[in-house]
């Protein structure tokens, strides 16, 4: 797992899941990350979850000591989006301590019901809501429903500008030695355009009008650092990974760029050999 410092008081932990199935159908080659988000203030707040891919190991709780906090330490636990992969660990957490609050919007408290219980205290929080933790730490809630569930919505950090938006801005392929976009070799830039491409054509592609409209909420908040619950988190220029959604959403509306597919088979190698010289004769026009 890794641990890494973000801010002052506000720590990531992140941990990479490799040999999976998306939707239990699709190879995903380079696997994923799961990121989770910890703020301290006099409160304390977990957003999207302690990673825990089978529940929630025990050994997880080391990991949080590194932050001198211990389970029971944990006020809140806010929940952007309630799939399984960032809300799975609640079910063992309240196995360890009650006494905690999840923040949610409206619809997703339906589903935690569903899902897990009512046995926890619940905060329902909507546009604009804040929940003030003390030190200068106060996190502001804006719904960005559809993206890609119903109940889903981004938290903002307002002293750093942290915004942590979950399943919004995230990208296929695990995150080690470079986590953030300050940090990318050109190797790490093709790798999460190409795992970018891949992650928002499974996941986004079919709400990319509600994409647009998530964008223009980020842009408003004009955030200084983007941590989504999966791929790398971007310091320097969180623009980055704004304009390549704003990419991907046109892509899926019909704009592409200026290339051309060719899709073949070729029992004897004649069509092959064709398509190699269509293949010459494009090229030659650009």
């Amino acid at each position: 797992m890794n641990k890494t410092k973000l801010n002052e008081d506000i720590y990531m932990l992140s941990e990479n899941i490799d040999h999976m199935l998306f939707e239990s159908m699709w190879d995903v080659p380079n696997g994923v990350s799961l990121n989770s988000y910890i703020v301290k203030g006099d409160k304390i707040a977990i957003i999207d979850g302690i990673i825990g891919w089978d529940g929630l190991p025990e050994s997880l709780y080391a990991h949080l000591k590194e932050f001198d906090i211990t389970p029971e330490d944990i006020d809140y636990l806010v929940v952007n989006h309630i799939e399984p992969d960032h809300s799975g660990w609640i079910e063992n957490f309240k196995k360890v301590t009650k006494d905690f609050t999840v923040v949610m919007t409206k619809k997703a408290e339906a589903m935690l019901n569903s899902f897990y219980g009512n046995e926890v205290d619940t905060m329902i929080v909507g546009k604009g809501d804040s929940l003030d933790l003390g030190k200068g730490k106060k996190l502001t809630f804006h719904p960005i429903p559809n993206i890609h569930w119903p109940e889903t919505m981004m938290t903002f950090e307002e002293e750093s500008k942290t915004l942590f938006p979950c399943d919004m801005y995230g990208a296929f392929g695990t995150i080690k030695e470079t986590m953030f976009d300050d940090q990318f070799t050109e190797q790490d830039k093709a790798l999460y355009e190409k795992e970018g491409i891949r992650y928002y054509s499974n996941v986004m592609t079919t709400f990319s009008k509600m994409t647009k409209m998530a964008i223009e909420k980020t842009k408003e908040l004009a955030p200084k650092v983007i941590a989504p619950g999966h791929g790398p988190v971007y310091r320097e220029n969180p623009g980055t990974i704004i304009d390549a959604y704003a990419r991907y959403a046109e892509y899926a509306s019909g704009k592409g760029n200026n290339e051309i597919t060719i899709l073949w088979g070729s029992m004897y190698g004649m069509t092959g050999k064709a398509v190699q010289h269509v293949k010459a004769m494009l090229e030659e026009k650009g």
